[in-house]
């Protein structure tokens, strides 16, 4: 299928699709945008090029407020939320035969004062790797002998 050809389907099938007006380009190539309306579902890897202006780009439809991405790989699901109703951003993991998940860490902007908070919820909490000497950026978190100290 190739430009100023158009098709109305359901469903459509193509092993190539061209959307280009030189005949000598890359016939898997899309030169210009795509849009969907609907799901678009690829069997197979994405690969995006984000070199140019824009990297990855996930938009909510008007009234929504919450977008989400969702990393499967078949037994567990880790899922990037972020809500615009309450300026927070969610990361959250569920083993993929469980009926529920763990939220993993929250983080919180206040676009009123400018603040951003962070939930993690680990119990325990474990800090796998700090410093064990003062570093030299103030407000750093490290090791004084098992005592934590904030760098002033």
């Amino acid at each position: 299928m190739g430009l100023g050809d158009s098709a109305v389907c359901g469903t459509l099938f193509c092993d190539t699709l061209i959307a280009t007006n030189d005949p000598s380009a890359d016939p898997h190539k899309i030169t210009g945008d795509l849009e969907v309306t609907g799901n678009l579902k690829v069997d197979g890897g994405v690969e995006i090029d984000a070199s140019g202006i824009k990297g990855l780009k996930l938009n909510s439809r008007t009234g929504v407020n919450q977008v989400n991405i969702d990393m499967n790989d078949n037994t567990n699901t880790w899922s990037i939320s972020a809500d615009a109703s309450s300026n927070s951003l969610q990361i959250s993991h569920i083993l993929n035969s469980a009926a529920s998940g763990v939220i993993v860490a929250t983080f919180d902007y206040n676009p009123s004062t400018g603040a951003v908070g962070c939930q993690l919820p680990a119990d325990p909490l474990i800090l796998l790797s700090l410093p064990t000497s003062a570093p030299a950026f103030s407000g750093a978190v490290w090791n004084n002998a098992g005592v934590l100290n904030v760098t002033p």
